[in-house]
């Protein structure tokens, strides 16, 4: 059975915070974003299972955590996640994923015991708004004439990049290079045949207007998507946030012209 990828601290974090709006406190995630997980037979850690609550089918890329530890999970195909390092005793888990109300439920860390089972109620308004608009998303996508590459929340939440930048550098295809502006600014810009272009870059449909430099700053862990078209030319990224109200209210994206 494949392991659960343990998730960071900054990244259980900024994910909570864009799933559920839980705070973050960067300075203190930063010391523990290195700490791996330590999960020895005989040591107390949570492992379980998170299964949609009306269809019992199992749940992948759910974010599981506990507050007093330096680690989370992303369940697998399967649903499994696996907390190590807990200590023992009870504790307040939580389980979120998009499109389904945030579960917090007392388990306790004993590896003698069964997995525990979590059960994740589904929000129908919003599971049926999120297939309605990423089909809408595709569509848009097929009709444009340009080369495009598309990578959902699975992806960006189990790369080991930080940073949308970070990401679209080493994953998307784009060769990003220095270049001056008409001001004499250096800024970074996308390489591609033969031409050194400033990419266009949005966010939730809206311009950045700070160009890469702004993907520097976003978390991955808060992407629900990101688009990339001619090769970084052109990046288009949306958080949980936005992806969540746009199910509920249908959103039709308008077309896109190269």
């Amino acid at each position: 059975m494949t392991k659960p990828l343990p998730v960071p601290l900054p990244l259980r974090h900024l994910a909570a915070a864009s799933l559920v709006a839980l705070p973050l406190s960067l300075t203190t995630a930063s010391k523990v974003a290195a700490q791996g997980p330590n999960c020895d037979e005989d040591q107390p850690h949570i492992v379980g299972f998170v299964i949609d609550a009306g269809t019992e089918s199992p749940l992948a890329g759910a974010l599981v955590w506990i507050e007093t530890s330096p680690q989370a999970s992303l369940t697998t195909e399967v649903g499994r996640f696996l907390l190590c390092d807990v200590g023992s005793g009870n504790h307040l888990v939580t389980a979120a994923r998009l499109g389904y109300d945030t579960l917090r439920v007392q388990v306790e860390a004993d590896p003698s015991i069964e997995p525990v089972r979590l059960r994740m109620a589904p929000d129908p308004i919003v599971l049926e708004g999120l297939e309605i608009v990423t089909d809408r998303f595709e569509r848009r996508r097929r009709a444009v004439a340009v080369p495009v590459r598309t990578f959902e929340q699975e992806a960006l939440a189990r790369s080991n990049y930080w940073s949308a930048a970070e990401f679209v550098d080493m994953q998307a295809g784009a060769v990003t290079v220095r270049c001056s502006t008409r001001t004499s600014i250096t800024e970074t810009c996308v390489y591609d045949r033969g031409r050194t272009v400033r990419p266009r870059i949005f966010l939730d449909e809206a311009p950045l207007l700070g160009g890469w430099d702004e993907l520097v700053s976003l978390p991955t862990s808060h992407l629900y998507m990101i688009e990339v078209y001619r090769r970084g030319e052109h990046i288009r990224a949306y958080t949980h946030h936005f992806m969540a109200r746009a199910a509920r209210t249908r959103l039709a994206p308008l077309p896109l012209w190269f």
